[in-house]
């Protein structure tokens, strides 16, 4: 048997986590007759097939299943020792990050002069979305690190927790105090401004509500949270936000309301196994400004 390459090894392995040619072409920045030549090379030198041709999605043969696992192990292997030798301002290369907007709004900024302080030959993609296309992109290898509310059902993946944010029913003060006579679940009922389908909040208001029984008069979406919080701001209704991030706004108020929301617990998550102790250093370094409340270590 011939000697396999790295660019076999890697080439096979991004096939086998994205799911198609294309994919880890573009994810290689290579073409997909380059990707095909190389895993015909592959198969030439092994001795069999890699894939099974027939299949959609992308299939390994047990042969493959084999190379993949020796793969991971020897790719991991060359990104650690690379690491090892070298400081974070020797580090190159582009990473993508996705997260939603909470972070992007509280202190995302931190977290980019930091990495450029630290890591300044590193370049970063910033992809701002709802939560549940976070999770696709990161799942799907569109991204390679995401900072998002935690997903437990999420099983391919390595968490560091990001600390937990405080979230609750937040309305203006003028409003709350021009309706004395209101409690604050009337104020609820009245009118909600709706985060969009798919992020955290809108799942965690609509199972509040629906455990309250309650039903709003006015329903209204908005697909972001700081013209969400500025509609709160003139008195056009009400909405689920994280307090924290509004903290410092005076004309913002939370309503004190039974039962309170739990804490939305965040992470920051790569595909596992994964083979870049790099985008693990830099999931770190988001621990390290996040600026949520420490929570509890997720595993």
């Amino acid at each position: 048997m011939m000697r396999l390459e790295f660019r076999h090894l890697e080439t096979a392995y991004w096939i086998y986590r994205l799911g198609s040619y294309g994919a880890a072409a573009d994810k290689l920045n290579t073409t997909q007759p380059n990707i095909s030549m190389r895993i015909a090379e592959t198969e030439q030198r092994i001795g069999t097939a890699v894939f099974q041709r027939a299949k959609r999605p992308v299939t390994l043969t047990v042969a493959g299943r084999e190379l993949i696992g020796y793969a991971e192990r020897i790719l991991a292997l060359r990104d650690e020792l690379s690491l090892f030798f070298e400081d974070g301002e020797e580090a190159v290369g582009r990473i993508r990050v996705g997260c939603t907007e909470t972070i992007a709004l509280w202190w995302l900024a931190d977290f980019i002069i930091d990495m450029k302080r630290t890591m300044p030959n590193i370049e970063l993609d910033i992809d701002v979305d709802i939560t549940e296309k976070t999770w696709d992109k990161l799942c799907n290898g569109t991204i390679d690190l995401a900072l998002v509310p935690d997903d437990q059902l999420q099983q391919r993946v390595i968490r560091h927790s990001l600390g937990q944010a405080t979230i609750a029913w937040m309305a203006s003060s003028e409003l709350v105090q021009r309706m004395p006579t209101l409690d604050a679940m009337s104020l609820i009922r009245r009118s909600i401004l709706s985060l969009s389908p798919g992020s955290r909040l809108y799942a965690d208001q609509f199972r509040w509500l629906d455990m309250q029984n309650i039903r709003p008069d006015r329903l209204t979406y908005c697909n972001t949270m700081s013209v969400t919080a500025r509609l709160v701001c003139e008195g056009a209704g009400v909405a689920l936000l994280p307090t924290d991030l509004f903290a410092d706004d005076s004309q913002l108020q939370a309503l004190e309301v039974q039962p309170a929301f739990s804490s939305l617990p965040f992470v920051a998550s790569y595909l596992s196994p994964a083979f870049s102790p790099l985008v693990d250093r830099i999931a770190k370094l988001a621990v390290a400004n996040s600026g949520f409340h420490l929570g509890e270590q997720q595993s």
